[in-house]
């Protein structure tokens, strides 16, 4: 017997010589994209077309292969399958309901690709006609919501958010996507809530569920009111804060969810390498949840055992949830002590450490485009969660000590840390290590300046909050001050190479005001008065460096050139660094003299810093603990529009012709009653 070869709609016997046959869905095709209306001839022809497989290949290029003029001509048919494709829908066999499913992602597709090369004609009318819109899609939005929240199959679900991520991405630009609209009026927010909500669902469909909100989020966010934002940053469900029984976990809360989705893949991205796109998108969920919901900074405090996460790669697929520790929500901005478990075995782990361990680790390489995105997207976070009151008094927290494993940069000049020797701190120690190590870490030609602003910016807000609430932490200052005169040193050392592209006297200002912030204030948030010793004995031993850094600005604001008040304001906030290292130096050289010791020890110049704190005289500088809220819509919207336009492409990219596939399903569906 001859064998059957199938392709693109074909059905060909290989060894005779008759014409090829076509498979039937692929005429009935053909009939749609005749000019007459095909259940003329046959009346049961829609109902026939979706007891038939999908012939996605074929479908979606025959809609590409036509012109706008052509396409024009058969938009009452294209009309037509597009609304029996709806009904069919609500219809009971699941198979019915698979191919429809399918035949409006080809649809949308094909006629998304026809519109990139002819602006001929208005998507919504080629696929629905202007007058049947409003309804098509109100019920098409409907019938998925009723899918989605439904206890039938997984396989279909994850058809139906496949066609809303088809449908959310067939532009670059999402807010160019006037479909969205339909999909704002008609939101299926808590359908996706309760996806997220539910352990097996969130196993199978969490990533689709996470990135599709994300990018619904992003829709005309600045220009409209976005009802998914508006949902979004209400979101308060008391069950994730406060579980009450393991049988009750499926009612766990989108919180919960999230924080179960996101860790999950960070982690398994930490071991595994997987595409740096896919992060932007769970990075860019992360952020809008911390952003727009004060709610979620306490889920990101909730405690869970973490096993062997360090040694073992983790699948990607997200994990159920283990039940929380001390997830009661705070009454006020103070958190109450949590009990950690006592097994050796187990570190107690939480979101905050998980996206720490992965900061560390997208932040090393900031040289690909993607990865720059990641890292910035990871500071603004870190921004976020560094203003926010109750987080950092769950950071700041002495009562609550974790052991933060960072990835750290292999560098000659200095030995890794062996793991076992990490100690239990406060978390906030973990965020201004994180800090101090990209510092020391991104010296170097292509100069990502945005990401050193971002991340000084971090530590400053830090030490507002200390300066405020007192919080004498301890943590070992010099390694941030070292990190800092370095900084300084690089700047310095490529003065003409930076300046051609960078004002780096901004970032010159700010360093400087981060010690003006230590001199001035401190003594109330520094933890020991030798600490505060510790300080001007590190300024006067680097003082060659800020007496360059005067020499170079005070050159500059004398000079009529584009850098003269961006100069001189450094030159005005280095009067109290000038005046400590003006005060000590010839005292310092003067005990040397007397007492006849060319190099003085730390301890004998502390002595002499000690002995001579009466008679300095510092001038008070206003403003060192304030600082600019961060503000997207001001700031970062260009950037936030670029994010997404790069998720959007990478998702369509990725919504290939085999995600789609009808294997599984058929197996699910093998017989139709």
């Amino acid at each position: 017997m001859a064998q059957v070869e199938k392709r693109g709609g074909l059905l060909r016997k290989s060894s005779a010589s008759k014409k090829p046959l076509k498979e039937k869905v692929v005429l009935m095709y053909d009939e749609i994209f005749m000019t007459e209306d095909p259940s003329k001839c046959s009346p049961r022809f829609w109902e026939e077309l979706f007891l038939m497989k999908v012939n996605l290949e074929y479908l979606e290029g025959k809609l590409e292969s036509l012109d706008g003029e052509e396409l024009m001509k058969i938009k009452d048919n294209i009309n037509c399958l597009f609304q029996h494709c709806i009904q069919a829908l609500g219809e009971e066999h699941p198979i019915r309901v698979v191919n429809a499913l399918q035949t409006l992602c080809a649809l949308i597709r094909g006629v998304h690709q026809k519109n990139k090369s002819t602006s001929g004609f208005d998507i919504i009318n080629m696929l629905m006609g202007f007058d049947k819109a409003e309804l098509c899609m109100k019920n098409l939005m409907e019938s998925l919501d009723s899918l989605l929240c439904a206890e039938g199959s997984e396989s279909l679900k994850s058809l139906c958010l496949k066609l809303l991520l088809c449908l959310v991405t067939v532009t670059d630009n999402i807010s160019q996507n006037t479909i969205l609209e339909y999909v704002m009026i008609n939101s299926i927010f808590e359908a996706i809530l309760q996806i997220l909500s539910h352990p097996p669902s969130r196993r199978e469909h969490g990533y689709d569920a996470v990135v599709l909100l994300a990018l619904l989020v992003n829709y005309r966010k600045y220009e409209s009111v976005n009802p998914y934002i508006v949902k979004l940053s209400i979101v308060d469900d008391e069950a994730t804060l406060n579980y009450k029984d393991k049988e009750e976990e499926h009612q766990s809360g989108f919180f919960s969810a999230l924080t179960n989705m996101v860790g999950s893949m960070f982690i398994a991205d930490a071991h595994e390498k997987i595409s740096v796109q896919t992060n932007e998108a769970i990075l860019l969920a992360l952020y809008e949840a911390v952003h727009l919901n004060r709610n979620f900074i306490t889920v990101l405090a909730q405690s869970h055992p973490e096993m062997g996460l360090v040694t073992t790669p983790v699948s990607p697929a997200p994990t159920t949830p283990a039940t929380p520790l001390g997830t009661t929500p705070p009454s006020s901005d103070v958190i109450s002590s949590v009990e950690l478990p006592l097994d050796a075995d187990v570190q107690t782990s939480n979101l905050l450490i998980t996206f720490l361990k992965y900061s560390s680790i997208v932040m090393q390489d900031t040289k690909d485009e993607h990865r720059l995105h990641s890292g910035k997207l990871c500071l603004i976070i870190l921004t976020c969660i560094a203003e926010d009151q109750y987080a950092n008094a769950f950071l700041h927290d002495d009562n609550m000590n974790f052991r933060v494993n960072l990835h750290r940069m292999p560098m000659r000049h200095r030995k890794k840390a062996a793991d076992k020797n990490l100690p239990c701190r406060p978390l906030v120690c973990a965020v201004l290590d994180l800090m101090v190590e990209f510092i020391v870490t991104h010296m170097m030609k292509e100069f990502p300046m945005d990401l050193y602003v971002r991340c000084i910016q971090v530590v400053h807000k830090l030490l507002c909050y200390q300066k405020k609430c007192r919080v004498r932490l301890h943590y070992t200052w010099r390694e941030l001050w070292s990190a800092l005169i370095n900084l300084l040193k690089f700047l310095m050392s490529n003065e003409t190479v930076l300046l051609a592209k960078h004002n780096i006297f901004t970032l010159a200002l700010m360093i400087v005001n981060l010690f003006n912030m230590f001199i001035t204030y401190g003594d109330t948030f520094l933890p020991t008065p030798s600490s505060y010793d510790e300080l001007y004995y590190e300024i006067i031993r680097m003082h060659q460096s800020f007496d360059n850094l005067y020499s170079m600005v005070l050159r500059l604001s004398t000079n009529a050139g584009q850098w003269k008040e961006a100069a001189s304001k450094v030159t005005h906030a280095l009067v109290n660094i000038r005046a400590i290292i003006n005060h000590f130096n010839p005292k310092i050289e003067s005990y040397a003299a007397v007492n006849h010791i060319s190099q003085l020890s730390e301890e004998q110049v502390l002595e002499v810093v000690r002995a001579n704190y009466d008679t300095l005289t510092l001038k008070l500088q206003d403003g060192l603990d304030q600082y600019e809220r961060y503000s997207e819509q001001h700031k970062e919207a260009a950037f936030f529009k670029e994010l997404v336009r790069s998720i959007s492409t990478n998702v369509r990219r990725n919504l290939a012709f085999h995600t789609l596939s009808q294997e599984v399903l058929l197996k699910e569906f093998s017989t139709i009653s």
